[in-house]
């Protein structure tokens, strides 16, 4: 596509009035005192009209040519990240014909935020390449596609502009931001002395509980040999869960609970951000969901860490349940859970534990984290008590991000029940407020 740019107009109205100006002098409509100015005249216009239209034709077949065998290549080594942390993207512009570049703008038409991928590249020579690094803070959690890229180039005289786009090839995921706890206070199990819950499961934990016969999608590892050989057919292990085998996230994502600061991010410039590394440090954005995502995150990243069974219940857009597994197969499973969770869920926190606790094991330790102080979470936390479960509540203290109402009501009352409540506030990092010795109840 070429776009005619301001100077293009200026050139053809001069070109426009050189021709009717030479034109009208022979005619007498523009009379001359003599022949001899009018011929001089006549040449002057001639000339203007020459050079104007001469380099309107130049300028187009300039454009015409001044992205031909121009190739843009993006390049990314790792296209996962966590937010907080620097996305590294290499430019490669290769010239391949035999001719200069006198410039070429570079334009990172891509939507990941405060992404710095845009130049002005001038003179590439013959058969050359240029190569520019581009590093992006990652502030927003989701998948990003690392395009269009949008190459531009023009004429020397600036008339003209040739645009084509180079379409985004690759996709960055952006997990949430997750800090490293070294600590977490974790309830006691509900069962005194490590006492087995007679629940079995495939999953192997110390206690053993029986065989029964293999279904299809059972573990090979978990097939007993011997009774399958005696019994001729195939029998697994059977195991009774552990007390504190379990632990179940459940992140509140309805729709009117959460807040976000009015104040508007601005992305750290690169530039600031390489002179004064050593000043910097990373803000979670003012909104209670993105520090109840990046909790949660963190305390399953804690809790798989110490070999724990990590379940996740959430719903947003669609009623998301990932069962409780360990391994950092699981971890990663969290994360991107999380990385697309929006806060447009219409079911309250109460109704998400009333739909989903008869399906934790008894005594697992349940994490609800909201920004609720609503009445009806008094009611979940009865739900989760009754069936045996420890609850430990992780409050994103509203009134600090800008809501109208405070919170110090609401963990009074939980204080006054004996539960466990940790709690966030803004501009307080993550691994202050969790990593407390103890909590305040």
């Amino acid at each position: 596509m070429i776009v005619l740019r301001k100077p293009f107009w200026v050139v053809l109205g001069v070109f426009l009035f050189a021709l009717l100006g030479g034109y009208l002098v022979p005619s007498g409509i523009f009379p001359v005192p003599t022949t001899l100015q009018n011929q001089t005249t006549i040449r002057i216009f001639t000339r203007i009209a020459a050079i104007s239209g001469g380099a309107i034709v130049l300028g187009w077949l300039w454009t015409q040519a001044s992205l031909f065998g121009v190739v843009v290549r993006r390049e990314a080594r790792v296209l996962r990240h966590q937010v907080g942390q620097i996305f590294e993207e290499r430019f490669r512009v290769i010239n391949r014909l035999p001719m200069v570049r006198l410039w070429l703008e570079i334009t990172d038409e891509s939507d990941l935020p405060g992404s710095s991928g845009s130049r002005v590249l001038s003179l590439i020579g013959p058969r050359q390449q240029r190569t520019y690094v581009a590093y992006t803070l990652l502030s927003q959690r989701g998948a990003f596609r690392l395009g269009p890229t949008r190459v531009s180039s023009g004429d020397p005289f600036g008339l003209f502009r040739k645009i084509i786009d180079v379409p985004g090839t690759q996709e960055l995921i952006v997990l949430p931001y997750v800090a490293t706890l070294q600590r977490f206070p974790s309830p006691l199990g509900q069962f005194p002395g490590g006492k087995a819950i007679l629940q079995k499961a495939t999953e192997v934990t110390p206690q053993a509980a029986g065989v029964r016969e293999y279904f299809p999608g059972d573990a090979l590892r978990s097939i007993h040999w011997p009774t399958s050989a005696r019994k001729n057919r195939l029998m697994v292990k059977e195991f009774e869960q552990d007390p504190q085998a379990d632990v179940w996230i459940i992140l509140d994502a309805e729709a009117g609970v959460h807040f976000a600061s009015s104040e508007k991010i601005t992305p750290v410039r690169i530039d600031q951000f390489w002179l004064r590394k050593s000043e910097f440090a990373f803000k979670l954005p003012e909104d209670t969901f993105e520090y109840g995502v990046s909790a949660a995150g963190s305390i399953a990243s804690y809790y798989l860490r110490q070999g724990r069974s990590v379940g996740l219940i959430c719903v947003g857009q669609a009623f998301v349940v990932l069962s409780a597994e360990r391994g950092e197969r699981q971890l990663n499973k969290i994360l991107e859970t999380l990385a697309f969770l929006k806060p447009n869920g219409r079911l309250p926190l109460m109704a998400v534990v009333d739909a989903e606790a008869s399906q934790i094991p008894r005594a697992s330790t349940v994490v609800l984290i909201t920004p609720s102080i609503h009445s009806s979470l008094d009611l979940a936390i009865d739900t989760l008590v009754v069936r045996r479960m420890k609850p430990v509540l992780v409050h994103v203290d509203a009134h600090t991000f800008g809501a109208g109402f405070s919170s110090e009501e609401f963990l009074y009352r939980m204080r006054l029940r004996n539960i466990p409540v940790l709690s966030l506030k803004n501009n307080v990092s993550l691994i202050e407020s969790l990593e407390v010795k103890n909590f305040l109840h």
